[in-house]
């Protein structure tokens, strides 16, 4: 009955996010339908993109002049690299779904931006706290923390560090 594919179901879904070593979370996204899977591993610190390629955490906000004048940056490095390297763009303070899609929108902002303030808390913790922006973190693709710039950095700089990971 109802109870039976309940429970079967629970439990099918408690293994695939028990059995690994990392709690499965989904987030979602503001300009990509599939969202963004990860997995957090506490031991050894290291964050999983379930696409498995290396990829860039970009803290940012709209208020801020440095993240405006840095956001072309990331688009450019997005379109370059989207095939191998992954952009996930974590915007705040957010102003709600509609208003957040809206302003990305506005800045032609093409890489993936996710917004919920929960999935936004969860990439700080998952870094160690972001204390400003604009912030860019660079990860292999089996989530160890490679790079981590604070404040306006040079594309140079960035594109360097995305091709020696892949």
């Amino acid at each position: 009955g109802i109870m039976k594919n309940f429970i079967f179901v629970f439990l099918v879904l408690f293994f695939v996010a028990c059995g690994n070593d990392g709690f499965l979370r989904h987030h979602i996204s503001l300009n990509e339908p599939n969202g963004v899977d990860t997995q957090y591993f506490a031991e050894g610190r290291r964050l999983v993109m379930k696409d498995n390629k290396p990829y860039m955490l970009f803290f940012f906000g709209t208020s801020c002049g440095a993240c405006v004048a840095q956001s072309p940056i990331v688009n450019e490095l997005y379109t370059k690299f989207k095939d191998k390297f992954s952009i996930n763009g974590i915007f705040g303070p957010s102003l709600g779904f509609d208003k957040d899609l809206d302003i990305i929108k506005h800045h032609n902002i093409y890489y993936n931006v996710i917004s919920d303030k929960v999935s936004v808390d969860y990439f700080s913790k998952a870094v160690g706290g972001v204390m400003g922006v604009p912030a860019i973190y660079i990860f292999d693709k089996d989530g160890n923390l490679k790079k981590r710039f604070i404040g306006l950095t040079p594309k140079g700089a960035l594109e360097d560090e995305i091709k020696m990971i892949l």
